[in-house]
This record gives C-alpha cells, sequence and structure tokens, in this order.
C-alpha cells in the first residue's frame, strides 16, 4: 500500500470520526485554494484532488459539494490531462456517499456542453480531433466509469445502465460525429475511452456480489464497439494499445450475465486470434523502431496482447466450462497450428499451452470421469515436437504434461512428468535426428497414459497434421503413430476397422514416399496385432481394387513374419466366406450369375501378397493350400460376373439398377494362381504355360478343363502335386457344383498319368470316383471321367488288369453315350490304351459287346470316330484267341467291304488308320491265297493303290468261286 493511500484512508477516517459538516466544507474549501500553489502534474496537485473528493464524500451539505463540482467541471482546463485527472478523482471520490447527486451533477454539465455552439465549419472539424469539447467529453465519459467503480455496491445495479452506461454511450456516439456525420475512423483516444469505460464498468458490476442475478442490458452493444476496434487495428504493426485494452475489456465484459452463445463466443475468440496470431515476428516488428523507446514500446504492447489474449481463453474457458466448448477452443487454433508461417503457429501453440493450463485448472476443481479429447488433442500437437522454431517444441512438451495430467487426473503420474522435463531439454537441439530420437521417446512416456478407446480421434488427428505440418513435423507425425500403435495397439481390436478406414481416406491425399511408407507401415503394426481383424476390414474394400488397397495388402506381402499368416487366413476365407458375402443375397447371385464378393477379394489379395514376397519360401511352404482355393476360386468364377459393389444390410434392399464391378472374376482368380506359381516354379516352366495358352484356356468356359489337364501336366514336371492336393480335391469330384466337377474330373484325368496314384488307398478312390462321374449329366465331366479311366495306363499300368473289369464295363458302356461325341472319342481313345495293356483272356465276355460297339462307329460322319473305331478293331484284331477267334472271324468277314471302302476315306488319318486295321483282320477271312495279295498291297514298303486291291480281291474271288464251283459239279 503506497504512502498517498494510507493518508487517504487516514483523511477518511479522521473526518468521519469528526463529524462536523462545517469543517468539513472549510477543509474542501482549503483544499481548492492550495492547489493553485502546486505545478501541474505533480503528486501532491494529485493527493490534494483525492483529498478534496474525500471530503466532499464526507461532506452532508449537498448545495456545498454540488457547488464546489461545478466550479471544478467548469473551470477545469481540459486540455491537460492532470486537470482532467483531477476531476474525475474529485467526481469518483465524492460518488462514494453521494452517487445520485454525481450523477445528476454529470447529466446537467453534460446537457450544456451540448448546447454550446461552434461557428464555421473548420472550427467546429478542429473542435473534434483537438479542441476542448473531446477532451472534455472523454473526461465526461471516464468520470462516468470512475463514478461506478467507487459508487456504493447495493445502488450501482440499479444506475449502472440508464445513469451510467447510456450517457457514456450517448457522448461516444455525439463524439464519432462531424457536423451530424459519423466519421469512421474514430479518434483513438475516444475508443480508448470507451475501451476504459466497458472494463470499469464490468468490474465495477462484477464487485457488487450480485452480479450473476444481473442482466446487463449493454454488454453486446460495448461488445460489438471492442470487436469494431479491434478490426480496424492494422495486422502489419503494433502501434497502439488498442488491441490488448479491447481484448481485456472483452474478457470483462463476457464475465456479466446474460451469457453469451457458443456461436458468439467463437466468434470473440476467432477475431482476437486473428488480430494477434497474423503480426509479424516480434522481432521484425522491433526493428522498424526508430529509436529504443519505439523498440521497448512494442515489445511491451505485443507482451500486453498476449497476455490479453491469455485471460480472454481462460475467462471464456471459465464461463463455458465444457467439454465441447473446449474443444470447439482447439478447433478455433488448429487453423493457426497448420499456417504455412512458423511465428504464427509458434503463438498458437503458445495459445494451446493457456487453453489446457486453464481447463487442467477446471479439471482440477470438477473431476471428470473421462477426458475424450485426449487422443485428438495427442494426435494435433505431437508433430511440433519437431517444429523449426525452438519455443514451439517446448510449448508442445507444456502442452503434452497438460494433458497427461488431464488424463490421470486420479493416477499417480510418477516419473512420467519429470521425463518430460527432461525431453523438454532435449528438444533444445538443432540436430534434426536428435530431435525424432526426443520426440519418440516422448511419444513412449505418452503410450504408457493413451486410452485405446480414442485411437480413431488420434490417428485422424495424426494423419492430418501429417497433411499440414512441415516435413519435419510430418515425420514426426509418422513416428509418433508408430508408436502409439505398437505400444497401444494389442487394446484396438474394435478400433481396428476405423483407424484401417481413416489411413485409407488419408492415403490419395499423402503421395510423399517416406510419409506414405508410414500409412503402410501403421497397418503391418496393426497387422501384428490383430491380423484378422486387419484383413477383415480390409476385405470390405470395394472390387477391383484400387492402387491404395493394393499397396496395403503387399505391406503385409513385405513383412516376413506377417505373410506367412496373412496367407493362411486369406485361405481360410476363401474355403469358409465369414458372411453371405456383404453385398449380394444368395438369391441374387444366383440369378445375375455373380461372383462372392468375399473369397474374390481374398483371391486378389492373395495376389498382391504373394508377389509382394521377398523369398519364394513362403509360398513353396504353402503351396499345397494355395494351389487348392486357388483352383476351387478359378472353377467357382468361371463364366460369372463380377459381384457388385460391397455395402450395408440396411441398402441391399435399394440396389436395383446397380452397375456391377468391372473385370472379369476368373481372370483375377488365374492371375492369383499365376501369381503363386512364379514363385513356386522355374520361368521355364512359366513359359511352357503361356506357350500352350493355359491360362486362356482356363478361362473359358467351353476349354477350361483343357486348361486343367495342360496345367496339371506342367506341375507334374515341376513336383508340386502332392497328397495333401489331391485328398483336397477328390471331394470335388462328387460336388454339386458343376463346375467343381469339371475342374476336379480334368485335374484327376491328367493326374491318372502319375505314379503319385499308386498308393492304393488313393487309386481305388479316383478311379471309383471317375468311374461314378462318367455317368455324369454334364458331358464335359464325363468327357474327362473317362479320359481319366483311359489314362491309368500310364499312371498304374500294373494296376490295369486289377480293374479290367471294372474299367472295360464303364469304357464300353460310354460308348453308347448319345449326347456327346466327344465322350465317346475318349472312350475310344481310354479303350485304345487299355485294350493293349490286357490280353484276349483278360477282355472276357467283354470282347463281343466291345466289337459290337466298335462297328457302329465305322460309317460316324466324325472323322475322329470313324479313325478310332478302326485303331480299336485293330487292337481287337490283336487280342482275339482261342475262345473269340471264330466270333471276331465272323465280324471280319461282316465288316471287310466297309473296310475296303474306308481306304479310300476322304480324311486322311481314317484312311491310314483302316489300312492298319485291315492289314490285321486280313487273316481272319481265312483266304491264304488272298492273304498274300492283302500283304503286298498294305504293307507300308509299297503305296496304297485301292482301285488296284479291289481288282485283285475281286479276281482272286471269282477264281475261287470257280473253282468251287467246278469242285460242286465233279
Amino acid at each position: 500500500m503506497s504512502h498517498h493511500t494510507i493518508t487517504q484512508q487516514f483523511l477518511r477516517t479522521s473526518l468521519e470520526q469528526i463529524n462536523d459538516n462545517a469543517w468539513s466544507s472549510q477543509l474542501s474549501f482549503e483544499l481548492s485554494q492550495q492547489m493553485a500553489g502546486y505545478a501541474s502534474p505533480s503528486k501532491e496537485k494529485c493527493f490534494l484532488y483525492k483529498a478534496l473528493g474525500i471530503c466532499l464524500a464526507v461532506c452532508q451539505d449537498l448545495v456545498h459539494i454540488k457547488s464546489q463540482i461545478q466550479k471544478f467541471l467548469k473551470t477545469a482546463d481540459y486540455m491537460e490531462a492532470p486537470d482532467r485527472l483531477g476531476v474525475i478523482s474529485i467526481l469518483a471520490f465524492s460518488a462514494e456517499s453521494h452517487l445520485d447527486l454525481i450523477l445528476n451533477i454529470l447529466q446537467e454539465f453534460g446537457a450544456a456542453m451540448n448546447k454550446v455552439q461552434i461557428s464555421g465549419f473548420i472550427g467546429r472539424l478542429k473542435d473534434y480531433h483537438y479542441g476542448k469539447r473531446a477532451k472534455t467529453r472523454s473526461t465526461l465519459m471516464l468520470t462516468y466509469s470512475k463514478v461506478a467503480m467507487h459508487a456504493p455496491k447495493e445502488q450501482l445495479l440499479s444506475r449502472v445502465e440508464a445513469d451510467i452506461t447510456e450517457n457514456i454511450l450517448h457522448h461516444y456516439r455525439t463524439g464519432c460525429q462531424v457536423l451530424g456525420i459519423n466519421v469512421t475512423n474514430k479518434d483513438m483516444d475516444l475508443k480508448l475511452t470507451l475501451i476504459q469505460n466497458a472494463t470499469e464498468i464490468s468490474c465495477a458490476v462484477l464487485k457488487t456480489g450480485d452480479s450473476q442475478a444481473f442482466e446487463f442490458s449493454y454488454k453486446l452493444e460495448l461488445l460489438a464497439y471492442m470487436m469494431d476496434f479491434i478490426k480496424k487495428e492494422p495486422l502489419d504493426s503494433l502501434v497502439s494499445p488498442v488491441r490488448y485494452k479491447a481484448i481485456f475489456a472483452i474478457g470483462q465484459l463476457c464475465k456479466l450475465k446474460p451469457s453469451l452463445t457458443l456461436e458468439e463466443n467463437r466468434e470473440i475468440l476467432d477475431l482476437s486470434f486473428k488480430s494477434i496470431f497474423p503480426l509479424p515476428p516480434l522481432e521484425k516488428m522491433k526493428e522498424e523502431g526508430k529509436k529504443l523507446e519505439d523498440t521497448l514500446h512494442i515489445e511491451l504492447l505485443y507482451e500486453c496482447s498476449l497476455e490479453a489474449l491469455s485471460e480472454l481463453m481462460k475467462i471464456l474457458l471459465e464461463e463455458e466450462p465444457t467439454p465441447d466448448w473446449f474443444q470447439e477452443m482447439f478447433h478455433l487454433l488448429e487453423t493457426w497450428l497448420s499456417s504455412g508461417k512458423e511465428w504464427e503457429r509458434e503463438r498458437a501453440l503458445q495459445a494451446s499451452v493457456w487453453l489446457l493450463t486453464a481447463y487442467q485448472e477446471i479439471v482440477k476443481s470438477t473431476p471428470q470421469e473421462t477426458f475424450d479429447h485426449f487422443g485428438s488433442l495427442i494426435g494435433l500437437l505431437a508433430p511440433y515436437t519437431c517444429a523449426s522454431i525452438t519455443s514451439s517444441r517446448q510449448w508442445v512438451v507444456d502442452c503434452i504434461n497438460c494433458l497427461l495430467n488431464i488424463q490421470g487426473q486420479c493416477t499417480n503420474l510418477g516419473s512420467a512428468e519429470e521425463e518430460l522435463r527432461c525431453l523438454r531439454e532435449a528438444l533444445t537441439t538443432p540436430d534434426p535426428e536428435a530431435l525424432f530420437q526426443a520426440s519418440c521417446e516422448m511419444a513412449k512416456v505418452v503410450s504408457k497414459y493413451f486410452p485405446s478407446e480414442q485411437a480413431t480421434d488420434f490417428i485422424e488427428a495424426i494423419l492430418d497434421g501429417m497433411l499440414s505440418a512441415s516435413p519435419s513435423c510430418a515425420t514426426a507425425a509418422g513416428l509418433w503413430m508408430k508408436i502409439i500403435l505398437k505400444e497401444c495397439g494389442g487394446a484396438m481390436l474394435d478400433e481396428v476397422p476405423d483407424i484401417l478406414s481413416i489411413i485409407y481416406i488419408h492415403m490419395p491425399t499423402i503421395k510423399q514416399g517416406s510419409l506414405r511408407q508410414f500409412l503402410v507401415e501403421a497397418v503391418s503394426i496393426l497387422g501384428h496385432h490383430h491380423l484378422e481383424a486387419v484383413i477383415f476390414s480390409l476385405l470390405m474394400k470395394r472390387l477391383p481394387m484400387d492402387s491404395d488397397t493394393t499397396e496395403l495388402w503387399r505391406s503385409l506381402g513385405t513383412d516376413p513374419l506377417l505373410a506367412p499368416q496373412v496367407l493362411k487366413v486369406l485361405i481360410e476365407r476363401i474355403k469358409t466366406p465369414t458372411s453371405q458375402e456383404g453385398s449380394t443375397t444368395s438369391e441374387t447371385e444366383t440369378d445375375l450369375h455373380l461372383a462372392a464378393a468375399e473369397p474374390l477379394t481374398a483371391t486378389c489379395a492373395i495376389f498382391e501378397v504373394v508377389s509382394a514376397l521377398q523369398l519364394s519360401k513362403t509360398v513353396q511352404e504353402l503351396f499345397p493350400e494355395l494351389f487348392t482355393v486357388l483352383l476351387q476360386q478359378i472353377s467357382q468364377t468361371l463364366g460369372q460376373k463380377m459381384p457388385l459393389p460391397r455395402m450395408s444390410s440396411r441398402r441391399r434392399l435399394f440396389r436395383k439398377g446397380q452397375q456391377l464391378c468391372e473385370g472379369n472374376p476368373c481372370r483375377l482368380s488365374i492371375e492369383a494362381l499365376e501369381a503363386v506359381l512364379l514363385k513356386a516354379m522355374n520361368e521355364k516352366l512359366i513359359r511352357t504355360l503361356w506357350k500352350q495358352k493355359t491360362w486362356m484356356l482356363l478361362e473359358n468356359p467351353q476349354t477350361h478343363h483343357e486348361g486343367v489337364c495342360l496345367l496339371v501336366r506342367v506341375l507334374q514336371r515341376s513336383g508340386l502335386i502332392t497328397v495333401e492336393i489331391i485328398q483336397s480335391l477328390l471331394p470335388w469330384v462328387n460336388s454339386p457344383s458343376e463346375n467343381q466337377r469339371v475342374t476336379s474330373t480334368a485335374f484327376f484325368a491328367q493326374l491318372m498319368t502319375d505314379p503319385i496314384l499308386r498308393e492304393k488307398k488313393i487309386l481305388k478312390s479316383v478311379v471309383h470316383s471317375l468311374e461314378e462321374r462318367s455317368r455324369d449329366n454334364n458331358s464335359i465331366v464325363r468327357q474327362m471321367a473317362v479320359r481319366g479311366l483311359g489314362n491309368l495306363v500310364y499312371g498304374a499300368p500294373e494296376k490295369v488288369k486289377k480293374y479290367k473289369k471294372f474299367l472295360l464295363e464303364a469304357l464300353i458302356r460310354t460308348l453308347e453315350d448319345t449326347f456327346s461325341s466327344e465322350v465317346i472319342v475318349e472312350s475310344l481313345k481310354a479303350l485304345a490304351k487299355v485294350l493293349k495293356e490286357l490280353k484276349g483272356k483278360d477282355i472276357g465276355s467283354s470282347f463281343r459287346d466291345l466289337t459290337t460297339q466298335i462297328r457302329k462307329y465305322f460309317d460316324n460322319e466324325d472323322n475322329t470316330l470313324r479313325a478310332l473305331a478302326f485303331v480299336l478293331f485293330g487292337i481287337l484284331a490283336g487280342s482275339a484267341k482261342r475262345k473269340w477267334k471264330d466270333y471276331f472271324a465272323k465280324q471280319v468277314r461282316q465288316s471287310w467291304v466297309t473296310l475296303l471302302l474306308h481306304l479310300q476315306d476322304p480324311s486322311p488319318e481314317v484312311s491310314m488308320e483302316c489300312r492298319a486295321t485291315f492289314h490285321l483282320c486280313a487273316p481272319f477271312l481265312g483266304l491264304k491265297r488272298l492273304q498274300t495279295i492283302l500283304n503286298e498291297h498294305l504293307s507300308w514298303r509299297t503305296e496304297l493303290n485301292p482301285e488296284e486291291l479291289q481288282i485283285d480281291i475281286c479276281r482272286h474271288l471269282v477264281s475261287d468261286l470257280q473253282n468251287y464251283m467246278r469242285l460242286l459239279t465233279a
């Protein structure tokens, strides 16, 4: 307490104890006389003004008080600041006991002043800018607010609006006019006066103790003036105290009722940020000062501006201490945190510290159950631990320290605060690598208190920061994301889909290589914690895969620990989809003949994962399972269209008219299998598949079975067919799916040539399955089944005799296929293979049926059938011993004319096979002399002349007939 203040209190106490109006009046008169003897300004004169005010306050002679005050109001030199302050002091102290009298005096004086006329336009203009009237008006305005501060608390609220604020605003509006016209560029003194009025009136009302029940009707109007003053302040320099004083006044006004709306608060704070944050760096503004005094003045204005903003933020939060308003305040800061100007970011970070500190105090006084904004704010602020300005980095540490205290309000942070203090010091280094290291260590500290349920908020904020921050801050964002996911990912199972969705959404905008790597690494880290959840989420992406989805799958493939696990999960997804395809019902699939979405997506994922593998070992170890499920997919998608786009179950009712995804599902499945084979086989065999057009054949429903056979043939050469694959595919042979029956019978048709089937149990199962499929409704299945039965000769020749009856019955039966010439062709080929391995006695009673069936095709329109029939008839000729010799001879005699005619068959192949068969059958005619002629003509050493052969045969037959007739007549 100052010496003058003590003296003033002593004077008041003394006068009150004396309680003599005459003495108080005389003292006031003496004090007035003494003033003339002191220079202006001086401390003594200032004291006399206040002492006079105290004397008048104690005095009860209202006439004397009024006369004294009116005298000073009229005689004061308003052009001199000490006199103006003296008048204000006298009236303010007097109001402590005589509020009504002082307000009436001020009202009368103001009215009288307005009646004074100033002649001439120039005179009135000068009076506005420099004249006594302006200074007098300013003095009156300040007197009103000082009176409010000194007024008895119990009387103020009833007078503060109509008798104080209304008059202040009246004088202000009048002062803003020249010749009755409002002036845009108002006088700075007038602005500062109204700002001081607003501040003092607010403080006075707040001190009454009843402010919470008092609705100050001029609050919004005064706020509007303050905000208008701030808007008019220049953004390239600091030249006056208007900015910070107006912000401070707003803070005091905000404490009064009525409370502002959230939008009004937001507008105030936004304007305040826009008034201070864009200012040039302090050092640059100081450089513009011409003198040391100017530099110090600018620095003071800057510090006061920051202090006023800090106080305003605290007040706004205290007036609306809700999490939503707190978050909204941070939303306003976000714009500045992502500014391209480092000094703006630095100021925003400093303001973040103020805000968090204020909120921390609120949390301490009213503890909350949860702090829902921890994750998003850590994500927002963490990147700036590597900001270019040292102070910015340290502000971030302070922010994080506050956040940890708010988050751990019921928890002992232990060594965390000490660690942060050490890291705050570490962040002062200019070394980028050291900064990144310190930032990472800070992330590990935060991870101990990180709430996993806020992971999505954190990821979204950190990725937004990665987009808007400087390169070093973006790198820090990526490092923080990796560390939080690594340290806390185990508890984030429920958040995995949303995290992946956020990463996916940001991928199109984050193109820079090193930053994009953070995204794919984040997915891999999540995969180590919750692989199935990651895979499930990625499988929900639509087909065909875009480049971002592809990159995420490949990131899993590049991880040597994850890749095998990923492939195993994908294999299971194809085998047993977890949903009803997510996008279509089974009825819709059937109607549109659409591929199932989830297995197809898993197939495409296998392609990406396998393509990204660095080592072939993984594929080689999983080859049996991979080959089986991919062949299954190729089979199931054969001839199908792409599925409809994925959608939620609620939207499925409105799918009519939706367009299908682009692409060919079978081709996508084939590409996945090709990628697997590229890792499992050598390039030479892969080229063989291309040369044979295996992939094209597989994709076409009409040639699919041939493609399967070519594929299996190459796999046999590479030794990749295993018992596991065989056992997996064997059930397909009896599958209700026609496509699977086609694929599996073609697979086993070719595999029957492989010695791997010699194991008794496998061979028996395969042979019986093929025999059963030889009765299938599908002609291609029947064709492949028959081919497989015939190929038993190559795979297990020693087993042919064991299955002779079984094989012959099946193959002879299929010769009667009336729907498919291809089946009959395969039957004839198969019989040709089997019969070569059997002797006549092995054929048994089937010989008769065979001979009869084969002869039916001698005159068939199909060249291939005719040729094969002749081949098979020739084989039977070689097997017709003993028991069946006479029967076959009869068949030959019935067929020899046909044989003779087909020696001139239009088909060279048929003609050639007929020639060979005729040669084999000639002995069965029983004409020895004719045999010699036939041997000469049918020998491969001579060129066949069918006409000469016919003439020779006829001549021989006529000669034999003549000899026979002679015998009869003899």
